[in-house]
């Protein structure tokens, strides 16, 4: 071989031994890159079949129905209910919240979240309108052990305030709770409750305002913003004075000294409205002769029926007196035995008187009896 053709050998040989080390370099790189694609494509797989985060409007669902089974519990227990069991759901469906990692796992929690809730609702309302009944009797109990009526008639005292007992309203809201059946039963037994035990507030007030009858009254007005009647024609009955005030947009426009139910048969305080009117008409008792309920059928001039259930705003032309203590035992100066003792519920008032009535209330005119 010629030392010129063994130069160029060598050379390329040098050349290629230099080039080498690079080429194998991009091969091995060419090699990693093909064989890092089965598991690029793995991981892209996994990722497009990964379970899906939880949403933030699913999770303000949560944080809402989190919060209304808390204000449940809480309510239960200022009733005085046992809320033990619901405190162990709080915690646990909270943290079935928290722990979820999928919009269908934190979805199987809300669910029983929302179980939960439709559960305690009656339950919390139940123990509501439980203890707003013992309030109530509580009240009505204390307040007539320090504030008497003495009848010298029959020698009898007679607890004030008892309208609201169970004789009264007493009764009418455990009738209510007997009959009470799904949520909104208990609130409108709620609702009611609350509207007693106001009005008994405003009874007190007023039993102790020394304002003569004729007059307008503060537990007047005040019980006319409560219930927003300030715009409107009003009769108030005010119990503790046997009395009855007449208000067209706030103002006073007529008083008259009525009477009311007697204890046994006491008239219904609460927020009313005329619900019909007729003039005359006739009124039957229904019952029999020898009956305590039994009256004769009796003519009736103006008649303003307020409450559904038989109770009336009339005339009692039979009656001389009217006013403080004709709702008990008493002597009439008419010497009828029908007028000795206060109404069977309704408010009686005298022919003339009941005439003006008549012509100021309408259909809907509220009635106010505390």
């Amino acid at each position: 071989m010629h030392n010129r053709e063994r130069h160029h050998r060598d050379k390329r040989y040098r050349r290629l031994t230099r080039l080498l080390p690079g080429v194998i370099v991009l091969g091995l790189l060419f090699l990693s890159a093909c064989s890092s694609l089965p598991n690029s494509a793995n991981q892209t797989t996994g990722t497009s079949i990964s379970t899906p985060t939880v949403d933030a409007s699913l999770k303000n669902q949560g944080d809402t129905k989190l919060q209304t089974f808390q204000q449940w519990i809480t309510l239960m227990k200022q009733s005085g209910g046992d809320t033990t069991t619901y405190d162990q759901q709080f915690s646990a469906s909270k943290q079935a919240l928290d722990s979820a990692k999928s919009a269908s796992a934190y979805q199987t929690a809300l669910n029983t979240l929302n179980g939960q809730i439709a559960s305690i609702q009656l339950n919390a309302l139940k123990a509501e309108s439980k203890n707003l009944q013992q309030n109530l009797a509580k009240q009505v109990s204390d307040w007539g052990n320090g504030h008497s009526y003495h009848d010298t008639y029959d020698n009898t005292n007679y607890p004030l305030g008892f309208e609201y007992g169970s004789n009264g309203i007493g009764g009418w809201i455990q009738d209510d709770l007997d009959a009470a059946k799904n949520v909104a039963d208990y609130q409108q037994a709620i609702e009611n409750e609350q509207m007693y035990l106001y009005n008994f507030q405003e009874m007190k007030k007023a039993s102790a305002d020394k304002t003569p009858y004729n007059q307008v009254h503060q537990s007047d007005m005040d019980m006319l913003k409560h219930y927003n009647k300030m715009d409107s024609k009003v009769v108030v009955v005010s119990l503790s004075e046997e009395a009855m005030r007449l208000y067209d947009h706030g103002k006073l426009v007529k008083a008259f000294l009525v009477t009311t139910g007697r204890p046994n048969k006491p008239t219904p305080p609460g927020t009313w409205w005329v619900e019909g009117k007729k003039a005359p008409t006739v009124f039957k008792s229904g019952v029999k002769p020898g009956n305590p309920d039994y009256y004769p059928d009796t003519p009736i001039n103006y008649a303003m029926q307020y409450h559904s259930e038989g109770y009336f705003i009339h005339d009692s032309w039979w009656r001389v007196n009217y006013g403080p203590g004709t709702n008990f035992p008493h002597a009439d100066d008419s010497g009828d035995s029908f007028s000795s003792q206060g109404s069977h519920g309704c408010v009686n008032l005298s022919k003339e008187n009941a005439s003006q009535v008549y012509g100021f209330v309408q259909l809907y005119t509220g009635v106010f009896i505390y």
